[in-house]
Formats: C-alpha cells, sequence, structure tokens
C-alpha cells in the first residue's frame, strides 16, 4: 500500500504542536483585556485511491481562527457606549446636586438673615445698628450668589477644557485604528492577524465609550467608523480629527470640528449634544443643564434686585433723600449687551428685562426667518416662540424691537440681522454675577415711604390703604400734596371715589378689578372694606424714620411673584434645588439599567470569545495525547521501515 505511514503521522504530530500552542496562547491571555479565544481549524488532507479504496493520508491546519461573532460585538459597543454616557452624565449632575444644595442652604439662610433685619428695621426705623445690619446681610447674600456662580462658571471652563482633550484622545483612538487597519491588510495576505484584529477592536471599544459610533467591514478586512452613524471618523487606513475650536457664537462655549487631514482647511462642525458617550455626556450636561442652572439662579438674583430696587425708589432714606438702588440696576446697559451673542458682528443687541416674575429661566437660540419673524428656542427643552413680523416694532434708524410672549424680556437689534445669522439670547445667566450691593451705608436704606396715607378719625369701614410710587406720569405736583380721597355715593346704591387735592382740584377715580386705584404715578390699594363718607389722606412722609417702606421690604418674604406669581424666592430656590436632585436621581437610576444592559451583552459576548481555563485545561490534556499518540505514529513507521532495510 503506498500510503506514507510516516508522513501521516508527522501530519498529526504538526497539527497537535499547532492545537497545545493555539491552547497555550489562549491560556496566556486569559486576562489580557479584548482577547478573543483561539481556535486551530484542521482538515483532513488529500485521500490516496488505492486497491479499490480511499485511504487517508493526514491531516493539517488551515487556519487560527477567532471565537468572535460580530452581532455580539456590535451589541457590547452599542451598550457600551450608553452605560459610559449615562455614567458620565450622572457623576457630573452629582457635582452639580452637590453644589446646588449647599448654595440653596447658604442663600437660604442669608435670605433668613436679611429679612430678620428687616424686621428689626421695621420696629426702629431711625436705628442706624439696625440698617447697617440689614446692608450687611445684603451684602452677604450677594457673596453667596457670587460664589455660586463662580463654582459654576468654573465647572463650565472645565467641561470646556474636557472637551478639548477628549476631541485629541477620539483623535488618537482614530489614528491607531486606521494604522492597525493597514497592518492587518498587509498582514492578511499570509493569514488571519487574530492579535491585531482584538487590538482593533480594544480601539473601536475604547472609541464607542467616548461618542457613539458604527462600523463597516469591508472586503479586505479594513473597518470604517461612522461618527454618529453620519459622518466619516475612520476610511480605511485614513483617519479623520476631531478638533475643539472656540464656539459660535459664543466663543467661550467650545465645539467640535471634524477635519479631514488631506483638506484641513474645511471642517465640518458637529452638534456635540448627539454624539453620545461621555463627549456626549459632556455636552448635554454643559448645555442642557449647567447653563440653564446659571440662567435659574441668575433669574432669582435679578428677581431679588429689581423688587428691592422698586422699593428702595418709592421712599426716603434717613437723610430725607429719595432712595438710590439698594442692588444693581439690572438693565443697566452693559448687562444688556452681555445677554445676546451674534456671529453678525454688524448687529448689536440689548437685552431688557421687562418682567422678573416671567422670566422662565431659559436660554434661547435665535434665527431670522425670510419671512421677517423671529424664532426663539429654548435650548433645554426645545420649546419655541414665534415673534411675527407684524409684531416686530421699529426703533430709532435702523434697529427693531422683538418681544417674545410671555418671557419677560425685550430684545432690541441695531438693524435687522441676515437668515444665516446664528444668535443666542440669555437673559439671566450673568444675573447672579451681576448682583451686588449698590449702596454704602445704612443710612441710605428707604425704610420710609415717600408717601403715606393718614385715615380720617371718624371713618366707619375697614379699608386701610396704602399707597406706592409706579413709573407713570404724575398727575399732582409735589406742591399740590396733600392729596384727599373720598368716598361718596355713586348715585346708584354703590361708592364713588374722589382724590381731591391741596388746592382742592378734583379728581374722579374708579378702583380695577383688584380694588386699587391708579392715579397717575401713584396706586391706592384700598385693603378694606371704606363705608360712605369716610376721608383718607395721602400726604407726603413728613419725617424720614417711619417704617412704612420697610414694612414693604419685609412683605417681600412671602410675596409669590416669580414663575408668574406661583413662587415666592425661596420656592424658586428650592423648585431649582430639587429639579437638580430629581434630575441627578432619574440619571442614576438609567445609569444602574444601562450598566446591567451592558454586562449582560459583554456576559454574552465572552461566552462565545472568552477563555474558560477548565475548557482550555482539557484540551491541553486532549492535544498533548494526540501530540503523543502521533509521535507514537511517527515511531511505528519509523521501526516498520528499519525492520523492512534488515530484511535480506
Amino acid at each position: 500500500m503506498p500510503v506514507d505511514i510516516f508522513q501521516t503521522g508527522v501530519s498529526g504530530l504538526l497539527a497537535a504542536q499547532a492545537q497545545l500552542a493555539t491552547t497555550g496562547h489562549n491560556i496566556a491571555n486569559v486576562n489580557t483585556e479584548g482577547f478573543s479565544r483561539q481556535r486551530a481549524e484542521q482538515m483532513t488532507t488529500m485521500s490516496l485511491f488505492s486497491g479499490g479504496q480511499f485511504y487517508g493520508t493526514g491531516t493539517r491546519v488551515t487556519d487560527v481562527t477567532r471565537m468572535y461573532q460580530e452581532y455580539a460585538f456590535r451589541d457590547v459597543l452599542a451598550n457600551g457606549t450608553e452605560k459610559a454616557g449615562a455614567e458620565a452624565l450622572y457623576n457630573h449632575l452629582s457635582y452639580l446636586d452637590k453644589t446646588m444644595t449647599n448654595a440653596n442652604a447658604g442663600i437660604a439662610s442669608s435670605l433668613d438673615d436679611l429679612y430678620g433685619a428687616i424686621n428689626a428695621m421695621v420696629d426702629n426705623p431711625g436705628n442706624l445698628g439696625n440698617r447697617e445690619l440689614m446692608l450687611a446681610n445684603a451684602t452677604d447674600l450677594v457673596s453667596h450668589f457670587n460664589e455660586f456662580y463662580s463654582a459654576l462658571d468654573q465647572e463650565m471652563n472645565i467641561k470646556n477644557r474636557d472637551i478639548g482633550s477628549r476631541a485629541g484622545h477620539i483623535s488618537s483612538l482614530a489614528a491607531g485604528i486606521a494604522e492597525l487597519n493597514q497592518q492587518i491588510l498587509n498582514a492578511g495576505q499570509n493569514g488571519t492577524p487574530n492579535d491585531l484584529m482584538d487590538q482593533r477592536d480594544r480601539l473601536i471599544q475604547a472609541l464607542g465609550k467616548e461618542v457613539q459610533i458604527s462600523t463597516v467591514t469591508d472586503s479586505k478586512g479594513m473597518i470604517s467608523v461612522m461618527l454618529g452613524g453620519r459622518e466619516p471618523l475612520v476610511a480605511g487606513n485614513q483617519a479623520f480629527s476631531l478638533q475643539a475650536r472656540a464656539g459660535s457664537p459664543d466663543p467661550q462655549q467650545t465645539e467640535l470640528y471634524l477635519v479631514n487631514p488631506k483638506q484641513p482647511d474645511f471642517a465640518t462642525r458637529i452638534k456635540g449634544g448627539e454624539l453620545g458617550g461621555e463627549m456626549g455626556a459632556l455636552f448635554s450636561y454643559r448645555d442642557k443643564v449647567l447653563g440653564p442652572t446659571l440662567s435659574e439662579m441668575g433669574k432669582v438674583a435679578l428677581a431679588i434686585a429689581d423688587a428691592f430696587n422698586d422699593i428702595q425708589r418709592q421712599g426716603v432714606d434717613l437723610n430725607g433723600n429719595p432712595g438710590l438702588d439698594l442692588f444693581n440696576d439690572i438693565n443697566d446697559p452693559a448687562a444688556q449687551a452681555r445677554r445676546f451673542y451674534t456671529t453678525n458682528t454688524e448687529v448689536k443687541g440689548a437685552v431688557e428685562i421687562t418682567d422678573t416674575g416671567a422670566l422662565t429661566g431659559g436660554e434661547y437660540q435665535l434665527k431670522y426667518q425670510a419671512n421677517g419673524d423671529y424664532l426663539f428656542t429654548d435650548v433645554a427643552n426645545g420649546k419655541q416662540y414665534t415673534v411675527a413680523a407684524a409684531d416686530v416694532v421699529a426703533g430709532a434708524g435702523t434697529s427693531v424691537k422683538i418681544t417674545p410672549p410671555g418671557l419677560g424680556f425685550t430684545l432690541t437689534l441695531s438693524e435687522p440681522p441676515n437668515t444665516g445669522d446664528e444668535m443666542q439670547v440669555r437673559p439671566s445667566r450673568q444675573g447672579a454675577s451681576d448682583f451686588r450691593v449698590n449702596l454704602n451705608t445704612g443710612d441710605q436704606l428707604a425704610a420710609s415711604g415717600s408717601l403715606m396715607v393718614v385715615p380720617n378719625g371718624d371713618n366707619t369701614g375697614t379699608a386701610k390703604p396704602g399707597v406706592s410710587i409706579t413709573d407713570g406720569a404724575p398727575v399732582v405736583a409735589a406742591g399740590d400734596y396733600p392729596l384727599r380721597l373720598r368716598v361718596g355715593d355713586d348715585g346708584a346704591g354703590g361708592l364713588a371715589y374722589q382724590l381731591v387735592d391741596s388746592n382742592d382740584v378734583e379728581y374722579p377715580v374708579t378702583p380695577d378689578a383688584d380694588g386699587n386705584i391708579v392715579f397717575g404715578d401713584i396706586i391706592i390699594s384700598l385693603n378694606g372694606e371704606p363705608k360712605l363718607f369716610d376721608q383718607f389722606q395721602i400726604r407726603q412722609a413728613a419725617g424720614s424714620g417711619n417704617n412704612a417702606n420697610a414694612l414693604a421690604f419685609a412683605g417681600l418674604q412671602n410675596k409669590k411673584w416669580l414663575n408668574n406669581g406661583k413662587s415666592t424666592v425661596t420656592d424658586s430656590l428650592n423648585q431649582s434645588t430639587v429639579a437638580i436632585g430629581s434630575m441627578t436621581y432619574n440619571q442614576k437610576v438609567k445609569a444602574l439599567a444601562a450598566g446591567s444592559a451592558y454586562e449582560q451583552s459583554y456576559d454574552r459576548m465572552l461566552s462565545v470569545s472568552g477563555v474558560n481555563l477548565d475548557e482550555e485545561a482539557a484540551n491541553l490534556l486532549r492535544f498533548q495525547q494526540s501530540y503523543m499518540a502521533a509521535a507514537r505514529v511517527v515511531s511505528v513507521a519509523s521501526e516498520t521501515m528499519n525492520t523492512l532495510l534488515q530484511i535480506r
């Protein structure tokens, strides 16, 4: 029989040797991250026909393959991206939650101290010590807001730098994948480079934690990587790079650009919030959480400054002078300009706060439409507000004034923008930073009202009118005070009201739906039920030490004027803190769920590609026995040959 027994044994010996080497390689890399178990594939060599029968001629190793399932790897890749992004966002929110909790506690304590000092001033408005204490507590309140802004502004800068460093890391990973693609292409001409493919998969998984990617494998075994399923990041052996650049229209808000190395002058801007993974979490946190939180706290600071300043302006200080603003003017021209950003340097904008109670704490992208409309889009929730071209008011020269409905501010542009301009409006982000005390000494606090109401001693009704100053045009000159408010008969069984100045000039007035009488620059609130023939005298404050205005300061503690009259200052602060806390808890749940999904998919992949030491140990014994048996075949073939050669 012409079968070469020696060669048959040698083929088995070599095959067993290859199996042992492969098994040893698996065992050696049991702890190597990303290593896929390998298996030597055997098949029989060509059989030999002799004497009417086919006789086997041995075996050969055809390839060493990875135990790899593409769908399992893709599942791990997708879940890894989700897990990394969810956990990163949770970590960011955890920091913000602690910061908000601490800031809220400090601000709440300062507010309590401030109102305590105000109540002391109410009891003794002429006491300079009480006034200095109120001013000191107001300064302490401002410091807490300023420190909060500083902490979050620093956090914003850190996240911008983090975006830049992560962009560099992503570019490095992409370059590594492209280089391995080339190495695999070169090595693939002589076999399957399993270890190189494992290295490439590890880089792809690392890249998948940073951003959401999809992969496509070509016929040559090279993998192309798509960023977010759209933009190419790796194309064969060519890698694109991500670059962090100054933002537009806000240069302080870093943005990402995808750059083709063959055309470095051309770059594609990437929407960071849609990237997924840890990079997407960074953008979502910075743009949709951190910025709006600064604006939410700024809204409260603006509301406090505006409310206290309004009361100050209605009173007189300890020296008898009209009250100056206690806090900064919220509509200072420089502050208005800082609230608007645009890519068009020819267009200047100013955002005037018209109603702090209507401010939402939102930040808006502004688009000028071809039909002349202006579209405001809330960055955090996507809600849109349209100002029709017909509602845009022309101002001086080429300027236009745009007032979005119900948002508490008005935007004035030096001229109409172009349709392609990118614009952002942030009415309250700088509020906590701009917040400051405007007075120097306690005697400047306007505890006394500039006007006061004295009821006639013969009145029979329960009305206790109060009076305040508004921005209206005065009807009565200062020299025509005091005024008398008389309650008469309207002839139909109801009450009629008249104001009479010191010259006996009569002015018929009528209460509005809220029971207030608006007369020029003053508002008289009846605060009770007047009776027929009741009279009240409205006169300028005779002294600077009464507490009429101090009572108005004290009334702010429980006054609901924020969030369209639904919240006090304390309510608004608590709502913001609770909202961040709730967001943090929900994100923790999402992170845990994403982690569980990842572990399941990873375990499923390991069940195929992972190294099982028990299995490998059994294979080691099996292949050892095969090796020894094949060696015995070679030995028998040799002995047979020797026997044949000894026959004479």
